[in-house]
Parts: C-alpha cells; structure tokens; sequence
C-alpha cells in the first residue's frame, strides 16, 4: 500500500495503482474530468500506464457548464 494526497485528505491505495484504476476505485467518471499529480496535469493517454507514487499530491477537475 502507498499513501497519496487527495482533498486535503491522505488516502491509501494499492501499490502500482494506475490514475485509470482510481477513478475507478472512487467512482468519479472519466468523462469530463482532468487529473494532475504534483501540480502536473496527466493526459489521458497516460491514465492507463501512469501508476501512482507514494506521496503523490492528486488533483481531480471536473468540468463545469455556465455561461
């Protein structure tokens, strides 16, 4: 298990643990949303291969309709 950074909040996940997989694991929808690690932004060509790191600080965005 690594601890990453999420919201204030220090979560566990599971090691190799892919930016794909933890959408998936909070149930938050890949559509429409951007995600950066350590105040980088992740494109999501690398969701899939880009495992999460000990200490990783994740950003989720999700898009907003206004006007």
């Amino acid at each position: 298990m690594i601890t990453i950074n999420m919201n204030q909040q220090r979560l566990q996940v599971g090691a190799k643990t892919t930016i794909h997989q933890f959408l998936q694991q909070i149930d938050s929808s890949v559509s429409g949303v951007a995600v950066a690690i350590n105040d980088q932004v992740v494109p999501r060509s690398h969701w899939e291969t880009r495992s999460l790191q000990d200490d990783d600080t994740v950003l989720i965005i999700q898009a907003a309709q206004g006007g």
